[in-house]
Formats: C-alpha cells, structure tokens, sequence
C-alpha cells in the first residue's frame, strides 16, 4: 500500500510540473488581464449592504443605477444649492464613478452628461428589466456573448471588453439597451475606429476589432479578443459586428455581468 500510495504521488507530481508547457497563449499578449471566478466574482459579501446599485463590486470602479421617478436634478457640484445642469427621468440609466457627502458624480446613458445626484432610495433604484425578443448576454469573466432570440441561444460570440482595474476603461456592469446603430465611427483621441457598432449607454459601444482612419483592420488587435483590453467598449469579430449590426433591433436588452 504505502508503494502504491507513493506512485500516486509521484504521478501527480509530474502531472503538476508538466501540465503547463501543454497549456496554450496567444502570442504577445499578456494575460495578466485575464479575469478569473475566484477574485472577480461578484458576491453579497463584496457588495456594501447599503448599496442600493445591484450591478457593483468592490472591485470595480463603476457602478450603475436607474432612475427611480422623474424630473431628479443633477447638481454641478456635491450640493444641493448648487446650479441643476439637467434633469433626469424615470428609468433612465446612470453609471457612478465616485460618492462624496451622500452625492454620486455620474454619467448619463443619452448623451454622456455629467454631474451629481443626490444618493437615496427616492432618486435611484438597483435594478431596471423590460424583457425583449432578443438579447445579448456579455460574460466578463469569459469574454463571451451570448445572443438569445425568445430565450434560446441563437449565437455565441468571443470578445474584448475594456481593461479592468482603471475608471476610465472599464466597461460598465448592468442592465441596458441598444439606443443607437452605425456602420462606422472613427477616434481621434484613441487614433482607431471601428465598424458596425451598436451604442448601448453613452459612448460605450459593441463594434468591430478597431479600424484605422482609413476602415482597414489593426491586425495586431486581433490577437486581443478574448482579453479585456479595450477602452472600455466591446469588442468582436468583423463579421460579428456586422451580424449583431443586421439583426439586433433597437431597443433590444443587453446585459453585462461577471
């Protein structure tokens, strides 16, 4: 027995110190990005038992919340004195990036405006639902989309979504819809576009693998799917973009989730 017992031993030994050089990466890029179940998983002991955002994390930078009633000022400053730039209506969709004095300073999902609101129960609420024909479901944790058509899986897609661990490119948690669509768009900022994009809060976007000025694919983004790499739009295949472009009407329900 204790023979036997030291083969297994032995075997398993191997097995350990071997397994690795079968394992296979994509050439130059880092999977240092990778996100894994074990330290992104979002839990009710991560999330602050006050915390009215159901799509948040103590990992994450954003959070996302929905209007709970109409005509909800947004104030310039963390006060309510100060000047009201807009106002918001029920259901509309906000991302936080940061709470001080009881106010969140925040995006709005239409045009991208920013300001404060007043955090509390009678402004904002954690979830928004309205059910749609179809639905695109995108996975962080396995950089995957998942299209579904009356609930059934009609299409599986690889992506890229934005870079986690910084507020400026991480793609947002929650429940939205496509409010927009385009056959082209092009960055100055970032120096790269993309194709057949769908807007679904703000600036973010799914589209195409970038594109030059001139519409011609980056190859080097190529190798990127699969990694949240992005500035925090998503990523996807040529064809994909171009697929979801066709068959994804307005108004269809996304929703992105660890």
């Amino acid at each position: 027995m204790k023979f036997k017992k030291s083969v297994y031993i032995v075997i398993f030994t191997l097995i350990i110190l071997f397994i690795p050089c079968f394992i296979h990466t994509k050439k130059d890029v880092s999977t240092t990005n990778k996100l894994s179940n074990k330290t992104k998983e979002i839990s009710k002991n991560e999330v602050d038992r006050n915390e009215m955002s159901v799509f948040s994390s103590n990992t994450c930078f954003k959070k996302t919340y929905y209007i709970n009633k109409n005509k909800v000022p947004v104030y310039k400053n963390f006060d309510s004195n100060s000047q009201v730039l807009y106002y918001l209506y029920e259901d509309d969709i906000i991302v936080s990036y940061k709470e001080q004095n009881g106010y969140i300073f925040c995006e709005e999902g239409n045009l991208g405006r920013k300001g404060w609101i007043k955090k509390n129960k009678e402004n904002l609420k954690g979830i928004l639902h309205k059910n749609t024909e179809y639905k695109v479901d995108v996975d962080l944790i396995d950089q995957k989309i998942k299209v579904y058509k009356n609930d059934k899986i009609i299409k599986n897609i690889q992506c890229s979504t934005g870079v986690i661990g910084k507020q400026d490119t991480e793609t947002p948690l929650g429940i939205f819809y496509i409010t927009n669509k385009g056959k082209y768009f092009y960055s100055n900022k970032y120096n790269q576009g993309g194709r057949y994009y769908i807007k679904f809060f703000a600036n973010y976007l799914i589209h195409s693998i970038p594109v030059d000025k001139n519409g011609n694919i980056i190859e080097e983004e190529k190798d990127k799917l699969g990694f949240p790499t992005s500035h925090g739009c998503i990523r996807v295949p040529m064809e994909d973009s171009k697929w979801l472009y066709r068959n994804i009407p307005n108004k269809s329900l996304i929703i992105i989730h660890y």
